[in-house]
């Protein structure tokens, strides 16, 4: 759980937890405190009775600070290390992080930005020692408000935080280029979304709890269209398959396939949007983890395509490691 410190801690630091499926990103946290013991040594004579001095200051908890001091308090520019390796450079006031500064943690995690009462706070970028980076609003040590976070695998999430989570409006970007824009809500998609994929073909649905449900309606760049209703994870029942010339046929995919083949319209275009769907079925299903139906669906996808085919080369690159967590919420 996130330890969290106060101004009136001595000090503070909580480990960072892995990257869960909604993304739980736990700070580590460093608080520095202005009530120490009086039985600290100097190297230069920076009392409490002193109004400005620069000089050194060893705590008896290991902490070491170099810099300025008004009356005793690390107080202008100056530079903090404790005990366990963790390193801080940059302003302070009355003893606390406070304006801008660089802070280093022992797993190798930094942040740059603004501090205040000793914590993160403001617009900052926190660099986590796997790689991926986080730039946008802190509040006490938390991502909270706008911010954009970029992970070691091309993935991406620009949008509202609240306590860490995405909370509000967002995009999520995976690295094929697809792009999830819905309303999020304690770190997963919840209400009404767009899915654009790469390929200039659409996805409306919605989203509980991070799961699709309700209808889903898909508009293809060729002008046809697409409606059926999320049962379970999947679409492929009950679908209402509309041409750009407002011919319908109704029916799972693959009845659907079948019809407008054998009425001879556009194949190409066809076996493309088909394969889109099966797509977006087999990504929902990798988010939510179930991998043995997503690897599946995909295979189908695939299937249906031509080697030279945009979306084959998104499938083919989505598979090269299709038994690993997505980075989404």
């Amino acid at each position: 759980m996130h330890t969290k410190t106060s101004p009136d801690m001595t000090y503070g630091n909580n480990s960072r937890q892995q990257l869960l499926l909604f993304l739980i990103l736990l700070l580590p946290t460093l608080a520095f405190s202005a009530h120490y013991s009086t039985q600290n040594t100097f190297d230069s004579d920076c009392g409490k009775h002193v109004a400005y001095c620069e000089g050194e200051r060893h705590y008896p908890d290991g902490v070491v600070y170099q810099g300025e001091f008004m009356y005793g308090k690390p107080h202008g520019k100056g530079s903090m290390t404790w005990k366990d390796g963790s390193k801080y450079k940059g302003q302070f006031v009355k003893g606390l992080r406070e304006g801008e500064g660089e802070q280093t943690f022992p797993d190798g995690s930094s942040y740059l930005g603004n501090f205040k009462n000793g914590f993160m706070h403001g617009q900052g970028l926190f660099t986590f020692a796997c790689g991926h980076e986080y730039h946008g609003m802190f509040i006490k040590d938390k991502m909270d408000g706008k911010g954009a976070i970029h992970f070691v695998n091309g993935d991406s999430y620009s949008g509202d935080w609240v306590g860490e989570l995405p909370d509000g409006d967002g995009t999520y970007t995976l690295a094929d280029g697809t792009r999830y824009l819905s309303a999020f809500r304690s770190g997963k998609r919840h209400g009404e979304g767009t899915v654009a994929f790469p390929t200039d073909d659409l996805m409306t649905t919605y989203w509980k709890k991070g799961k699709a449900t309700k209808t889903a309606r898909f508009e293809f760049k060729n002008g046809d269209q697409l409606i059926g209703n999320w049962n379970t994870g999947s679409l492929d029942n009950d679908l209402i398959y509309t041409l750009q010339s407002g011919l319908t046929v109704s029916g799972n995919l693959a009845k659907i396939e079948s019809e407008l083949l054998k009425q001879k319209i556009n194949p190409e275009k066809l076996r493309q949007n088909i394969a889109l769907i099966y797509y977006a079925i087999a990504m929902e299903y990798k988010i939510n983890k179930d991998f043995k139906k997503a690897t599946k669906i995909v295979d189908q996808a695939q299937a249906k395509l031509l080697s030279e085919d945009p979306l084959f080369q998104i499938i083919e690159k989505q598979k090269q490691d299709f038994n690993n967590d997505i980075q989404i919420f």
